[in-house]
């Protein structure tokens, strides 16, 4: 009987958590612009995927299950992406006819063709598809009938809701509302496999080094980690990982503050790319 009402109640709590997070994802009505979204359905698989040992299987230590829910989300999200001898992570970007996914210039220059490992461990091809001129970010694309089905089948609502922050109004609201709310970033490591850190917003600056506006959070990241993203309590992307700043006396090439390039100016870029 014990054991019954304990399972009831699991399933009970289960069931508050996730409406509390539909609520919160889709329920609001935020005040930045959305370029494109994870439906109900997506969020369902995620907390079904999740389960009540969803740490033990994933390797997930968080205790808020709110978080884990989103690493659910966003794990789909990141992939690994191959360039010759070189390494980093990427976003999936844009599902349509293909696969686009987002990742770092200073990788993608390398070669015409690059390599591409789910969260599945499924892999495929990609083609350059382009990069930006001016900052860090280039896309490759898998067409459409490169991508066997069980790719399409764990990534196809993978694509991630992400924030406008491409004027200083909006920059300035995104500060002063999100400043030490938590984060977690993901990307793949030099070891292929999923790393995840957690942290808090720090606030959105000018770098010199990166050209840009860039978001930068103190929360841990490492080589491979690059081109991978960083996303909110909500599940929604941030950022891309593209850099960040390693202690002096560190024996570890390991940041502890992580800048990221914002969603906004990505999507800038790529509609740039494809109007050439």
């Amino acid at each position: 009987m014990k054991k019954a009402l304990s399972r009831i109640s699991g399933v009970l709590i289960l069931s508050g958590m996730l409406y509390v997070l539909l609520v919160g994802i889709f329920g609001n009505s935020y005040e930045f612009n959305t370029i494109s979204c994870v439906s109900d359905a997506a969020a369902v698989k995620a907390v079904k995927m999740a389960g009540f040992n969803m740490a033990d299987e994933y390797g997930l230590e968080m205790e808020d299950m709110r978080m884990q829910i989103v690493y659910q989300l966003a794990r789909r999200s990141v992939v690994r992406v191959a360039v010759k001898e070189s390494a980093g992570s990427g976003i999936i970007w844009k599902i349509d006819n293909g696969i686009v996914i987002v990742s770092n210039r200073h990788l993608l220059m390398k070669d015409v063709r690059a390599e591409v490992v789910f969260c599945n461990k499924e892999t495929a091809d990609a083609e350059i598809l382009g990069y930006s001129q001016q900052y860090d970010i280039g896309f490759i694309r898998i067409p459409g009938e490169a991508a066997a089905n069980q790719i399409l089948r764990d990534v196809y609502e993978a694509v991630p809701v992400f924030y406008e922050t491409d004027s200083e109004d909006a920059r300035s609201e995104f500060a002063s509302q999100y400043a030490d709310t938590k984060v977690l970033q993901i990307g793949l490591g030099d070891s292929r496999t999923m790393e995840f850190s957690t942290g808090v917003i720090k606030e959105l600056r000018f770098v010199p080094l990166f050209n840009t506006h860039v978001l930068e959070t103190a929360c841990f990241s490492k080589a491979g980690m690059s081109g991978g993203g960083v996303f909110d309590e909500g599940g929604r992307l941030v950022g891309m990982i593209s850099g960040g700043e390693v202690p002096e006396d560190s024996q570890k090439k390991e940041a502890e503050l992580t800048y990221s390039i914002p969603p906004s100016l990505i999507e800038a870029e790529y509609n740039a790319i494809m109007s050439r």
